[in-house]
């Protein structure tokens, strides 16, 4: 099949056609289009308040962090009833979907993305792969990407590419996602082990 016009339309398709062969057999985890994942977070002692920015990732497999329901300018963490700090999601103020902490994901482009927009997206990757250090993060490009794209996306694992929409392309994807979910997800307990990605 070949490919639409728009990004959205690209990856909402691609979206459809991965989900359901995903290897996700945890009830806790969860795959999802334009989730919020943390990329920069400060605090603020004098109000004893944790800010958290948030960046919407096009695919993301994660774990909810904060759910949807919950008011994103009244999150508090507690011990004994009493709150130890205070949570502000920023740019975020209406929470349409859960905040996730990410294990892969994936950064969708049409190949006439500009120079400045591959800049952005590698700069933010860097920086929730700084919260994140075991997430897997890939720019997919849909088409076939020049020289100069590889230059760019130095905040990106991988960078792929596909030419079309068809079943060999899909089921390409569905691996990538698979296996870096096995490394991102399988390597939570290990981030601070030296040889990191691999487990002991």
């Amino acid at each position: 099949m070949e490919l639409f016009k728009k990004e959205k339309e690209n990856r909402d398709y691609l979206f459809d056609k991965v989900k359901n062969g995903l290897e996700i057999e945890w009830k806790d985890i969860f795959i999802g289009i334009e989730i919020p994942v943390p990329y920069k977070h400060i605090y603020i002692p004098v109000r004893n308040s944790l800010e958290i920015w948030c960046f919407k990732q096009d695919i993301c497999i994660y774990k909810k962090l904060f759910d949807k329901s919950v008011d994103p300018k009244r999150i508090s963490l507690n011990s004994n009833e009493k709150i130890i700090i205070n949570v502000t999601i920023e740019k975020n103020a209406s929470m349409e979907k859960d905040v996730g902490m990410p294990f892969v994901i994936v950064e969708t482009k049409m190949i006439s993305v500009k120079t400045e927009d591959i800049l952005a997206v590698s700069e933010k990757t860097k920086m929730i792969k700084s919260i994140f250090p075991y997430c897997k993060a890939f720019l997919l490009i849909f088409g076939i990407p020049n020289s100069r794209v590889f230059r760019l996306c130095s905040g990106f694992d991988e960078l792929l590419f596909i030419p079309d929409l068809g079943k060999k392309s899909c089921e390409h994807i569905t691996k990538k996602l698979n296996d870096g979910f096995s490394i991102g997800y399988g390597s939570v307990p290990f981030t601070a082990s030296y040889n990191y990605p691999y487990k002991p």
